[in-house]
């Protein structure tokens, strides 16, 4: 709120109510502020759900986003599943699941092997996190037994019907 000049460490309740992705950069929020103030482009790393010691930008987000045009997912399958999300930095972190960025009408979100969503993920310390599917363990003791097999490899075919 002070140009990244003052304010650090701050913590100032708000609603997010809105997203917004450019290419090249971390997923961005609208959000409101008690003060009746709105913000555009508040970048993920900007906001936590409680006050928090701050993580670098590098262990919050895998990918830039990929594009303009993506759609928001609350898969009801996941909605507050605790997941693990392993950070670039080795350290496992757990959190639970809020929603999904899919990107779409790029050259990379139409690659199979390139497809990667954000999920937005709230970090137990309360800042949020967007990974991607290879870097997220789910936790469900009523069935699941996390141990996903290490050798899997991502698909590379893109698969059709009808010939290009």
């Amino acid at each position: 709120m002070y140009n990244e000049k003052e304010g650090h460490g701050e913590f100032v309740k708000a609603v997010i109510f809105g997203v917004r992705a450019e290419p090249a950069r971390v997923p961005m929020f609208q959000v409101m502020l008690e003060s009746g103030a709105q913000w555009a482009r508040v970048p993920i790393n900007k906001i936590c759900l409680q006050p928090c010691e701050q993580l670098p930008i590098e262990q919050l987000v895998w990918w830039d986003s990929y594009g303009y045009e993506f759609a928001v997912h609350q898969f009801s399958f996941l909605k507050n599943h605790k997941v693990t999300a392993l950070g670039r930095d080795g350290v496992i972190r757990t959190g639970n699941y809020l929603f999904t960025l899919d990107w779409m009408r790029t050259g990379w979100s139409e690659t199979p092997d390139q497809h990667k969503n954000h999920h937005i993920i709230a970090l137990q310390t309360g800042q949020l996190i967007a990974y991607p599917n290879n870097r997220l363990v789910w936790l469900d003791p009523s069935w699941i037994e996390p141990a996903p097999d290490k050798n899997w490899k991502t698909p590379t075919k893109a698969i059709f019907v009808e010939g290009l």
